[in-house]
């Protein structure tokens, strides 16, 4: 009875609209912005010479309705570019959630994707659907500081974000156990040959920089900490709030580490997005006051150019992180 009673009051103080929440979707969807944004479509369908196959796909993706009305695969492009801008500055995530979602379920199932990112973010933001459903705010970086809502909303609330902390748990248990299986990562050898790789490996400075340290014994304990941090990440899940922000931190570097190195910028986003979420308490805000300066130059120099993209949403971040 008592954990019962417990468990209602701490539904009944639930309140998910922090600027935690508000930052794992923002770099969520900045992941797939810088995508877009540096990729044309040439790229991202270089495999099929600007053309989509859609038989086999059950909801079809926006490039299959622009393969099918002949509609420019650039004008899609950036019709998802302004899209994810408006995500990423938190206009109306009740319009959003959804959209948000559909142009990531559409790169991944019909452009050329090969870090497996990208099925991450449609994944989370399939799940931050439903949440952002329920999100009336103007602007997601609006701070709720008393949740008034009913209920059983509250609970809805709480069990979708429990949803996305188990979805997180489940992508680094699976990739620590996957690794396993592996007969280079069992032998500790798989980080050498994953840095020696073509395509994923690291740049040649890097590589001839690191070459002795690969080649040494030492990289058979590099490979295991790899799996064993990741283990722990997931094992983070019941951990108290303490350590729960260490391993958030070392989180991020781990995955700052990852994008300085092999260069994987979106899968590294993406992750830091994910762990945010999944590793930070989602009733308290997180310090962001360090960016105030970068708030306020997008607010002047880009005055004119954010009126339409929502500037008033950059204006009301600025005076947000200078409180």
């Amino acid at each position: 009875m008592k954990i019962l009673n417990s468990f209602e009051g701490y539904i009944d103080t639930y309140n998910p609209w922090k600027n935690t929440y508000a930052l794992s979707r923002s770099l969520l969807g900045f992941s797939t912005l810088l995508v877009l944004v540096f990729n044309s479509a040439d790229i991202l369908f270089s495999y099929s010479a600007n053309n989509v196959t859609c038989e086999n796909v059950y909801i079809p993706t926006a490039f299959c309705f622009a393969n099918k009305y002949s509609i420019s695969f650039e004008v899609i492009r950036y019709l998802m570019i302004f899209i994810l801008a408006l995500v990423v500055i938190g206009w109306r995530p009740r319009f959003t959630g959804f959209f948000h979602w559909y142009i990531c379920y559409s790169i991944q199932t019909s452009a050329l994707t090969i870090d497996g990112g990208e099925q991450i973010a449609t994944v989370l933001s399939f799940l931050l659907f439903p949440v952002t459903l329920l999100d009336s705010r103007q602007n997601h970086w609006k701070i709720i500081d008393i949740n008034y809502e009913s209920f059983t909303k509250k609970i809805v609330l709480f069990y979708l974000v429990t949803i996305i902390k188990i979805q997180v748990f489940v992508i680094y248990l699976n990739a620590a156990l996957e690794r396993l299986k592996n007969k280079e990562w069992a032998e500790g050898t798989a980080i050498y040959y994953f840095f020696s790789d073509p395509v994923f490996g690291l740049p040649d400075y890097q590589l001839n920089l690191l070459n002795p340290l690969l080649e040494s014994n030492y990289i058979v304990v590099i490979t295991w900490l790899v799996t064993i941090f990741e283990l722990f990440l997931a094992a983070s899940i019941v951990s108290n709030i303490r350590i729960k922000k260490i391993a958030l931190i070392l989180g991020i570097i781990f995955h700052i580490g990852i994008i300085i190195s092999i260069g994987i910028v979106s899968f590294g986003l993406i992750m830091i997005s994910a762990l945010i979420i999944y590793l930070h308490p989602i009733q308290q805000n997180i310090n962001l006051n360090w960016c105030s300066p970068l708030f306020k130059y997008i607010s002047v120099k880009g005055k004119r150019n954010f009126k339409r993209l929502g500037g008033e949403s950059v204006k009301f971040l600025t005076k947000l992180f200078h409180n």
